[in-house]
């Protein structure tokens, strides 16, 4: 399984920066092929919404300057990924500003194919499991409506929001200072856990979930 870990703070320390740790430690003990990209320090810029509101993204689902500041060859890491960690901050009840500007190109790229009549072209999300991560400060309040960004952005471009046959979002990991310790053991588990269920055949998950219908 190729795991790619995308991380929205920009600090090297911290709460959020730990759990990118935790995250990188986890995959390499379970021998997972993991990759980090921060994205504070590719420094990408916001959409220019080109033309009359979309540009080539609409059409050729590339970005027309992605080629400038990285986002195109960001783009192909997601779609040769198989599962996805988003690890977020969380400012003002929101995502951070680097996580808003790659979800908002990123949908304009791979949402649009909903509407390609194409049959090749098919989301990069599409198929594949993830686990967000929201780290708050204060009273955490704000976990809520950072996740409600990040699942209804990931609706948009293709991915299950809650997990069926061996898509969509694996677990919700939701942080705040006093909890972050056993959180962050849940977290590792939750990281095991989804590649167990991403390697397993589609009859044994299925066959798991009939399981648990019937015995709630």
């Amino acid at each position: 399984m190729k795991l790619l870990i995308i991380n929205g703070t920009p600090k090297t320390d911290g709460i959020t920066y730990s759990f990118v740790t935790a995250a990188e430690t986890t995959a390499r003990e379970l021998s997972i092929n993991a990759q980090v990209i921060s994205l504070s320090s590719m420094k990408l810029q916001s959409c220019k919404m080109c033309g009359d509101g979309w540009g080539i993204c609409y059409k050729e689902h590339i970005c027309a300057f992605g080629n400038t500041d990285g986002f195109n060859e960001l783009q192909e890491k997601v779609r040769n990924a198989d599962s996805f960690i988003f690890i977020t901050p969380v400012y003002w009840g929101e995502i951070t500003e680097d996580f808003k500007i790659f979800i908002d190109r990123l949908r304009r790229c791979q949402g649009t194919k909903q509407w390609d009549s194409r049959d090749d072209e098919v989301s990069f999300l599409t198929g594949k499991t993830s686990i967000l991560v929201a780290v708050a400060g204060g009273g955490g309040g704000g976990i809520v409506t950072a996740f409600a960004d990040l699942v209804r952005a990931l609706h948009h471009m293709g991915g299950d929001p809650w997990p069926w046959g061996q898509s969509g979002v694996f677990d919700f990991i939701a942080v705040n200072p006093w909890n972050q310790d056993y959180k962050r053991e849940a977290f590792k588990l939750a990281i095991a856990e989804m590649f167990k269920y991403s390697t397993e055949s589609k009859d044994k998950v299925q066959a798991r979930k009939d399981i648990r219908r019937n015995n709630p």
